[in-house]
């Protein structure tokens, strides 16, 4: 087997026996990545590759607000929807204007929403609890779903 090829097989090993927490964390380090990349592309004056990267990083986060279960999730997703519709038009906005500040603000936020993320699962495991991550600022009545789950 070639080695791309066991590179390739491992991803698909660590994504498909990861928790959902575990797959939110991979997804906001792609994003992450991408959008380190369209900023060097940006840096470059590689159009192209800025595109490109900005797309990707795009997709990541149109599949995070997808994922969003706003019975479940209540008033935070609602609230996360919105962070994720910002990035998105903030994502547009660097792919049009020669600026790098809309990326960079995207950046900060996704740093941010990952750090949060890797607290939870953290707190989460630690708890013994299978990592079905809390939201930060959800309630802690008991009767409210203080949990947001993915649909996907």
């Amino acid at each position: 087997m070639v080695p791309e090829n066991f590179y390739n097989e491992y991803k698909q090993n660590a994504v498909s026996t990861s928790s959902q927490g575990q797959l939110i964390l991979m997804m906001y380090e792609g994003a992450i990545k991408f959008l380190n990349l369209a900023l060097q592309s940006h840096q470059k004056n590689d159009i192209s590759n800025k595109s490109l990267y900005i797309r990707k990083t795009h997709d990541i986060v149109n599949e995070l607000s997808c994922c969003l279960d706003a019975e479940k999730g209540g008033d935070v997703a609602g609230r996360l929807e919105n962070l994720y519709q910002f990035m998105l038009r903030q994502l547009t906005l660097g792919n049009i204007k020669p600026e790098a500040k809309p990326l960079e603000d995207v950046k900060r936020l996704l740093i941010i929403l990952n750090e949060a993320w890797q607290k939870i699962i953290v707190q989460e495991e630690s708890a013994g609890h299978a990592p079905a991550p809390t939201v930060p600022g959800a309630s802690a009545n008991p009767t409210q779903p203080n949990r947001i789950t993915s649909h996907c």
